[in-house]
């Protein structure tokens, strides 16, 4: 274990093996740190937060804060931590609003620089929130789920495992699984195919999402006949995914960006004569 002299460690605090503290970190009563996690320069571990092995703690993120509610009362919840984290400078997180409710965060995460949590968020394993990225209060991201830079997502939203949401996207309704998210229009525009074969999806495993995600935005079925073909038609892999996963929804969800009407207007550009003839001059 390594503490820096100028560091502010309440002897309240449970560190494991390996821990080291910089400078001007800050860590309170009555949180658990796990084995060999590094906490840097001026970051702030409060009171209520546990964190698992091998956690990496940037330059001024602040874990464990109290909630951003007007109505916070006395006793609040608490923060708890995987493994394998990286939260880089000026992340936050805030403990869970009620005592007997959690924030959670999972492991092998990674929170680029200035990412939010909210109070009774939800994160799951192996998911990136790029820089700035805002998640409200008791919004779930599910695993290997991409957030990119400065997305906004509601309070009480979702986002579905291996969604992609792009830059500066508003997120009033939860994500499906597996969808690609445009940041300008926050609408869905297909499926993450990219990050679905890095993980080594197949080609027909890919196919099959493929399938169910024209049952979803194609068909132009009711609701409740497309939960039906869900269940009935995807009963496996990942696709089985998608009807667990729509079936428990509350808000609404994204919808399809529609594109330009088939066939395609076409504008031609009418030139009379005598402007043809100087066109051509000019061009030499």
């Amino acid at each position: 274990m390594s503490i820096h002299p100028l560091a502010a460690v309440s002897p309240e605090a449970e560190l494991g093996v390996g821990v080291t503290v910089a400078a001007f970190a800050t860590i309170e009563a009555g949180v658990r740190l796990g084995d060999y996690c590094s906490v840097a320069n001026g970051a702030v571990i409060k009171s209520g937060t546990r964190l698992g092995c091998h956690n990496e703690i940037c330059e001024h993120a602040v874990l464990g804060g109290r909630p951003q509610h007007v109505a916070q009362p006395s006793d609040i919840g608490t923060l708890l931590i995987g493994d394998h984290n990286v939260f880089r400078e000026g992340v936050t997180i805030h403990r869970a609003l009620k005592s007997d409710s959690q924030t959670l965060v999972g492991s092998h995460n990674y929170l680029m620089a200035g990412a939010h949590l909210g109070h009774d968020a939800c994160v799951g394993n192996s998911c990136i929130l790029a820089n700035n990225a805002l998640l409200g209060g008791h919004v779930t991201v599910e695993d290997r789920a991409f957030v990119s830079g400065a997305v906004a997502v509601h309070q009480f939203c979702r986002i579905g495992r291996f969604a992609m949401v792009g830059g500066h996207a508003r997120v009033v309704q939860d994500v499906p699984p597996f969808m690609l998210i445009d940041g300008q229009t926050g609408s869905v525009v297909g499926l993450n195919t990219v990050g679905l074969r890095r993980a080594g999806y197949s080609n027909d495993e890919i196919a099959t999402l493929k399938a169910a995600y024209r049952v979803i935005y194609r068909r132009g079925l009711p609701w409740v006949e497309v939960l039906e073909a869900l269940r009935v038609e995807f009963t496996t892999g990942l696709a089985a995914h998608l009807h667990t996963f729509l079936a428990e929804g509350r808000r609404g969800f994204v919808q399809e960006r529609r594109g330009p009407p088939t066939p395609a207007a076409t504008l031609r550009l009418r030139v009379a004569e005598d402007d043809k003839r100087r066109l051509r001059a000019k061009a030499g």
